[in-house]
This record gives structure tokens, C-alpha cells and sequence, in this order.
């Protein structure tokens, strides 16, 4: 699966007693109903992080987990690979008309 927008907001790297690692960030989707959706980073794509700023165009692969705990389920949002820049379906920025008399 993939979720494709912009990156609304990242939050600094917990790490757990057992060396465990991850980094959450929010998506958001945009169109006309835009949803901002926490997902986690782990491992290697919690550095790539640091090259994409707030507002960004990205790209993440995810899985989604869930898990019983005490009697509760969880659910996480987990993205194994990460792609910044333009994001995935959008069209790029088209170039002013000229009046060259071309059709193209």
C-alpha cells in the first residue's frame, strides 16, 4: 500500500530500553477530503527524514500492524520505504502557453 502527500509534521526519534528505534511523522493527503495520518519510521528511514522538510511532497510504502496487548488492539502505520519530491499521481507544473502558432 502507499499514502502520497505532504508532510505536515515530524517528531524527534524515541528510542525504548530495548534499542528499539522509530520516528513518527503525519501525512496529509490533501484533495478534497485531505486526512493527516500518523505513520511511523523505522531503522534506515528515520535519517531520511532529515532531508525532507515540513510542506514536502512524498511518497511512503507502508504496512499496516495490529496487535492485541492487554486485552486492547493496536494498530500502527509503519512506512518501509520513503520517497520525497514529487509526489506519486500529481502532474507537474505546466509551461506558460506561447504564441509561437505551434499546437504544442
Amino acid at each position: 500500500m502507499e499514502l502520497t502527500g505532504t508532510l505536515e509534521a515530524k517528531y524527534d526519534t524515541k528510542e525504548f530500553k530495548s534499542g528499539f528505534r522509530k520516528r513518527e511523522f503525519v501525512i496529509n493527503t490533501g484533495g478534497d477530503y485531505p486526512q493527516a495520518i500518523k505513520v511511523e519510521a523505522h531503522k534506515d528511514n528515520i535519517s531520511k527524514l532529515d532531508s525532507i522538510n515540513v510542506g514536502d511532497n512524498l511518497t511512503c510504502s507502508i504496512n499496516i500492524n495490529g496487535r492485541l496487548w492487554e486485552g486492547n488492539y493496536y494498530n500502527n502505520i509503519v512506512a518501509w520505504k520513503i520517497d520525497a519530491g514529487v509526489a506519486k499521481g500529481t502532474k507537474p507544473v505546466a509551461l506558460e502557453d506561447s504564441d509561437d502558432g505551434l499546437p504544442f
